[in-house]
C-alpha cells in the first residue's frame, strides 16, 4: 500500500495511555494511517523522514487568541506562528466587532478562509464589553445575531467568546435565576444553552472565587484564561471549570502546582494577547511552553496541555493527538529538552514552507479602511483644559501598575486658575488622558489622569485603545498631545509617539484603525520602535503599549476610562473625575 509520506522511529507520547512510544507515522491524504512498524506492515512512502529517536508531538492549538491583538490580519497572523508549530487557533474577535459589528466578524471569518493554518472561531459575546451606557462602539453583538454567526454556514464558529460581563450577570443572578422569563442581558448564553447546549462557552474571570465562581458555572461560564493564583486555580479544578494558562499566568507556583497535580485534561496553555514585538522575537503559544518547561513542567504534560487537551476542551475530534485518522499536524521536536526547538512543522502532512507557499492575502472591503467617523477639521482644543467644579476638593486619578494592565484609584488635588486644573505643570507628575468618541462626526469625549507608570515629555496616540477602539491620548503636555491626535487622525488610525513637538515612532493601522496589512518582520519593527520611545519616555511596564491600550478597558481593574468617563469595574459604574 502506497503512503505519502512515513516519519520512522518517531518518539511518540501516547495521551491515551499516557506513554511514550517509538513508532513510524504513515500519512496519507494529509491525515494519519498507522502509527506503529508501519514498514514491515508493507506501507510504501513517496517520501521517508527519518528521525532517529526524536520527539514528534502534535502541531499547537491555542484556544483563546485575539488575532488583531496582533495588529495584522488573520493571513499575515497565519504565515507568521505556521513556522513556531501553531497549526490551529480558536480567534475572537471582540476587537472588529467593536468597529464593524457583525459584519466585523463575518469579515476576519472570510480572511481566515485562506490562512494556511486552520483558523475557528469564538462569537464574541461581549461588544460592547460592558454596556452602551459606559462606552460607545461602533457595532454590537446581541443575541439576535447568533442565527447568522452559528449554523452550516459558518462550521467554523466554535464556541461562544469570553463572557466579560461578569460583573453583570453577579449583580443580576438573583434575577436570571429566579425569574423564568429573565435573560441574561445580552441574551447569548440563553441562547447557546436552548438551541447550542454543547457549544464551549468562554470565560473572563479575573480573581474570582467562592459563591461567585460557582454562579458563573452555574449559568454556563466554565472556563477561565485571567492571570491565575494558586488558590482561584485549585477552586476552578475542584468545581469543574477549565483553566487556560497565558504567559502571565506561567509562575514557579503554578507550574509547580500543575506538576505536582493530576489535572491533565483539565487546563490548556493559550496566549490570549502577542503584540507584534514579542511574536517576531520570541515567539507564540511555543514560547509559553517553552517557559513553562523551564519553570519545571514535565514535557508529557506540556504535550497534553498543548494539543490533546485543548482539542478536547473544544470538541475537536479529529486533532489533539498522534493517532489513526487525526489530521497530519506534527512537529518534529530536535530533541526533548526544555530548549523545545522545532526542526520541522508539518500541516495536513505538508511541510510549512509548502503551505506558507500556497497561501494567499484577503482583500478587506475599502470600507473598512475608513473607519474614524469623527470630522478631522473639528476644532479639538476643548480637549485639553479641565474644568475644575466648583466646592471640588480631589481628583479620582488611575495609578497605574508597572507589572500588570491593572490601575488603583488615587486621589489628588490640583492647583487651578480659574477653575482650570493645572496638569501639565511638573511637580504634578501625571497625565491627562482623553478618550474621543471616534464614531459620531460631533466632538464628545472624556478626560481623567494618570499617574505611576506614565509617560514624561511626551505623548501618546492610538486607536487601538481596548475593546471600544474609540481614539485615547495621553501625556503630560497638550503641544505633543495635539500633535500625536492629528497624525493619527490623517492616518484613519494607527500609533503614534510624540516628544519635544517631534513625531518620534509611528505605526500605520488601516483596516478599523487596529489593522495592518504589512509583513510582521516590518510590522514586529515598527512595534519595537513604539515600544522603545515608551520606555524612553519613562515608562516601565514590559508592554507598554498594552498597558496603555487597556487602561480604556472597562472590565479590567479597578479604574479605567471610556469615552463616556471613568468607569469603576468592580460595580459597573460611572464615577466623577473631581468630588
Amino acid at each position: 500500500m502506497h503512503v505519502d509520506t512515513l516519519i520512522t522511529e518517531a518518539r511518540i507520547y501516547n495521551p491515551y495511555i499516557n506513554q511514550w512510544q517509538v513508532a513510524d507515522i504513515a500519512v496519507l491524504n494529509g491525515k494519519i494511517l498507522h502509527v506503529g512498524d508501519c514498514i514491515s506492515q508493507g506501507l510504501i512512502a513517496n517520501e521517508t523522514i527519518a528521525c532517529h529517536g526524536a520527539p514528534v508531538i502534535p502541531g499547537l492549538i491555542d484556544i483563546h487568541l485575539h488575532i488583531e491583538s496582533s495588529l495584522c490580519t488573520p493571513y499575515t497572523f497565519a504565515q507568521t506562528v505556521l513556522p513556531h508549530g501553531i497549526t490551529t487557533v480558536v480567534a475572537e474577535h471582540h476587537e472588529m466587532a467593536n468597529i464593524f459589528g457583525r459584519a466585523g466578524i463575518e469579515v476576519m471569518v472570510a480572511a481566515s478562509k485562506q490562512a494556511p493554518i486552520d483558523i475557528f472561531h469564538g462569537i464574541p459575546s461581549s461588544v460592547p464589553s460592558t454596556n452602551t451606557q459606559l462606552e460607545t462602539t461602533g457595532g454590537t453583538i446581541s443575541a439576535s445575531d447568533l442565527p447568522a454567526l452559528v449554523g452550516p454556514e459558518h462550521p467554523e464558529v466554535i464556541c461562544l467568546g469570553e463572557v466579560m460581563n461578569f460583573s453583570t450577570l453577579l449583580e443580576e443572578f438573583e434575577d436570571l435565576v429566579g425569574n423564568p422569563s429573565a435573560v441574561d442581558s445580552t441574551g447569548m448564553i440563553d441562547y447557546l444553552h436552548a438551541h447550542h447546549p454543547l457549544m464551549p462557552i468562554e470565560g473572563h474571570c479575573p480573581s474570582i472565587k467562592g459563591l461567585d465562581l460557582s454562579k458563573l458555572l452555574y449559568l454556563g461560564v466554565d472556563s477561565d484564561h485571567c492571570k491565575q493564583d494558586v488558590e482561584g486555580m485549585r477552586q476552578r479544578f475542584a468545581n469543574g471549570m477549565f483553566v487556560e494558562i497565558q504567559g502571565k499566568s506561567v509562575e514557579v507556583e503554578i507550574i509547580r502546582y500543575l506538576q505536582d497535580h493530576d489535572v491533565e485534561g483539565l487546563w490548556a496553555f493559550v496566549t490570549d494577547d502577542v503584540p507584534p514585538d514579542q511574536l517576531i522575537q520570541h515567539g507564540h503559544l511555543d514560547q509559553v511552553v517553552r517557559q513553562a518547561l523551564q519553570h519545571g513542567l514535565s514535557l508529557e504534560k506540556a504535550i497534553v496541555a498543548s494539543s490533546f487537551a485543548p482539542a478536547q476542551r473544544m470538541g475537536f475530534r479529529d486533532r489533539g493527538a498522534i493517532a489513526p485518522g487525526k489530521i497530519a499536524d506534527l512537529l518534529i521536536l530536535a530533541d526533548d529538552s526544555s530548549e523545545f526547538k522545532i526542526r520541522e512543522v508539518f500541516k495536513r502532512g505538508k511541510r510549512a514552507q509548502e503551505c506558507l507557499a500556497m497561501a494567499r492575502p484577503y482583500a478587506f472591503p475599502e470600507s473598512f479602511k475608513h473607519s474614524i467617523t469623527l470630522e478631522r477639521t473639528t476644532d479639538l482644543s476643548p480637549i485639553f483644559t479641565v474644568a475644575v467644579p466648583q466646592d471640588t476638593k480631589q481628583a479620582l486619578v488611575m495609578h497605574k501598575l508597572t507589572d500588570s494592565t491593572y490601575t488603583e484609584a488615587v486621589y489628588r488635588t490640583f492647583e487651578q486658575v480659574e477653575r482650570v486644573a493645572k496638569w501639565e505643570q511638573e511637580r504634578q507628575r501625571v497625565n491627562l488622558v482623553v478618550v474621543i468618541n471616534r464614531y459620531t462626526k460631533n466632538l464628545t469625549y472624556s478626560q481623567g489622569f494618570c499617574d505611576g507608570d506614565v509617560l514624561t515629555n511626551g505623548a501618546y496616540c492610538s486607536t487601538y485603545a481596548h475593546d471600544h477602539h474609540n481614539i485615547l491620548v495621553i501625556g503630560d503636555n497638550a503641544a505633543d498631545m495635539r500633535i500625536a491626535l492629528d497624525w493619527v487622525l490623517s492616518r484613519e488610525g494607527g500609533i503614534c509617539t510624540v516628544s519635544q513637538g517631534t513625531i518620534t515612532a509611528t505605526v500605520p493601522l488601516p483596516i478599523g484603525g487596529i489593522l495592518s496589512e504589512a509583513p510582521m518582520v516590518e510590522l514586529g519593527q515598527m512595534v519595537l520602535r513604539i515600544q522603545g520611545e515608551l520606555h524612553r519616555l519613562g515608562m516601565r511596564h514590559p508592554n507598554p503599549l498594552m498597558s496603555l491600550s487597556t487602561i480604556t478597558l472597562p472590565v479590567s481593574p479597578a479604574i479605567k476610562i471610556t469615552d463616556k468617563g471613568l468607569v469603576d469595574v468592580a460595580t459597573a459604574k460611572l464615577v466623577p473625575l473631581f468630588s
